[in-house]
């Protein structure tokens, strides 16, 4: 017959118990990656009134940066109250899921103000497009999320 567990014995495994669960949780902590989303968050975080600024701007006025996905890419209209010759700025590409496929490529409109970007080699599911594009006076800066799915 099998002897009980003894007050002792239990106190033991009481104790251990606790600091064997410890351990394994920190083994299984260090071995698991935690990026960050966004490398320099903290410059980020010390421009984000600037982006603000850049925003309130782009909200006042008539006509807005149109994001839409066609059967080849993404489609940037920009507003025809403004030359396209004097448009320039950045339109990043950011994978919330993976800051490893984030990429950044230059403004480049036609003279109808249009801009299409292929998006046959990123990945599919969700992006959110950035564009920090100025005129020759102000910054502007538009977002939206699309999604890929082909």
């Amino acid at each position: 017959m099998k002897a009980p567990i003894t007050f002792l014995q239990g106190i033991i495994i009481a104790i251990i118990a606790p600091i064997v669960l410890l351990v394994v949780f920190i083994i299984f902590s260090n071995h698991n990656a935690l990026g960050m989303v966004e490398k320099d968050y903290y410059q980020k975080e010390q421009n984000y009134q600037s982006l603000i600024d850049r925003e309130i701007r782009t909200n006042q006025l008539s006509q807005k940066v149109n994001i839409y996905n066609d059967d080849e890419g993404v489609v940037l209209h920009f507003p025809t109250m403004f030359s396209p010759a004097d448009i320039s700025g950045n339109v990043v590409f950011f994978r919330p899921s993976n800051p490893n496929n984030d990429f950044v490529i230059q403004v480049n409109i036609n003279e109808d103000g249009l801009q299409s970007i292929s998006t046959i080699k990123l990945q599919k599911g969700a992006w959110i497009l950035k564009i920090f594009w100025n005129n020759q006076q102000d910054e502007f800066y538009s977002e939206k999320r699309i999604f890929i799915d082909r």
